[in-house]
């Protein structure tokens, strides 16, 4: 055979290999609607704490696996223990008010019988007044200390001047709150003389003291509820894990002054991945949730991972943007539009544990199936 022959039956082989190649591609194409513009997504939730105050503990590295509930960060819970023991004071305070203990607040219209019973509940008066100056003075002690320390960080530029305003409106009112517990002090003082010259109790007197046990339950509750709102808090001063996942973009620091709503990292969720693969507009005509995928990760050439078509978007990724197109101007150019599709994942492949949300990806959807 010589060498023309030879090129010519190697033309036809290599024109016939382009024709089957080319035809397996048109038929491919015709079944298939296809992107490289995808991307793995998943939940990638901010970690905010609901309290603030100085970080007194770190307890997870960068990229570190942790579960749902697990201790991130730990604040430094001074003041919230303080306001703890404050509402506890004044919860004490008022049981003793109604001359009552928490388990029998109910029964304590039993203890208006008698003028002396009148004469005790004027001496509770008396406890419960000292208590609530004894209240008012450790809270005045703490306001002061809080307004020089803010003081201090105000001149050092730390703190915005709201910040420190808001200490400083606390300090006013604890002082105003010192003034008024000293105050009735001495009213209830007065009061224990007057009924201790009592001899019997009127009937006038025995609905007044029965309006008195109604306004200590009343203040009972208030106190109660204080209480549970000081734990309340005191509990936010640990910020837990809100699912499980990986941690990243760490962005706070030991000693560094937070507060609530800043984001102080992120946790990558793994239980639940799919992609989000932005199709033309003029692809979407045969395509609807359901039909298979095959995908392929640019980070793992040549494996293979499928799933499903899931639903479609409301509006197109540019009616999602900061400044989205108006095209009601005398330049307009017609641009074809893309719709992002979400791509359920088969969970099962081998290759679902390595993915890692914001990885590029080349989706095909099999308009046959």
């Amino acid at each position: 055979m010589n060498k023309k022959t030879l090129f010519r039956v190697g033309g036809v082989l290599i024109l016939a290999i382009a024709l089957i190649f080319g035809y397996s591609e048109f038929r491919y194409l015709q079944r298939h609607e296809t992107t490289d513009d995808a991307q793995i997504d998943g939940d990638v939730n901010p970690v905010i704490p609901k309290a603030g105050g100085y970080v007194k503990a770190i307890r997870f590295q960068d990229n570190q696996f942790v579960n749902e509930g697990d201790t991130l960060i730990v604040l430094d819970d001074a003041d919230y223990r303080i306001r703890v023991a404050q509402a506890e004071a004044a919860l004490q305070s008022a049981l003793a008010s109604a001359g009552v203990t928490r388990s029998n607040v109910g029964v304590a219209s039993a203890t208006v019988e008698s003028s002396q019973a009148s004469v005790q509940t004027a001496r509770n008066q008396v406890a419960t007044a000292q208590a609530n100056v004894t209240a008012a003075q450790a809270r005045a002690r703490k306001a002061n200390q809080d307004f020089e320390r803010y003081g201090r960080l105000l001149a050092e530029k730390t703190i915005p001047q709201q910040q420190f305003d808001a200490v400083q409106a606390e300090r006013d009112a604890a002082q105003a709150q010192l003034q008024a517990a000293q105050a009735q002090l001495q009213t209830a003082q007065a009061q224990v003389n007057a009924a201790g010259t009592q001899t019997g109790v009127t009937s006038s007197q025995r609905r007044a003291s029965e309006g008195q046990i109604s306004v200590a339950q009343a203040l009972i509750k208030q106190r109660q509820t204080e209480l549970d709102m000081a734990q309340l808090q005191l509990s936010y001063t640990v910020v837990r894990a809100p699912i499980s996942g990986i941690v990243s973009k760490r962005a706070v620091q030991v000693g560094q002054l937070v507060q609530p709503g800043q984001a102080l990292c992120s946790v990558v969720g793994n239980s639940t991945l799919w992609v989000t693969a932005n199709f033309k507009e003029t692809q979407l005509q045969q395509m609807h949730p359901g039909q298979v995928v095959d995908i392929d990760v640019d980070a793992f050439e040549g494996e293979k991972l499928t799933g499903k078509v899931g639903s479609f978007a409301g509006a197109t990724g540019a009616k999602f943007a900061l400044l989205p197109p108006d095209n009601a101007t005398g330049n307009y150019v017609k641009v074809v539009q893309r719709i992002p599709v979400r791509i359920e994942l088969d969970k099962n492949s081998p290759l679902y544990a390595k993915l890692r949300p914001g990885m590029s990806a080349t989706v095909a959807v099999d308009l046959q199936k």
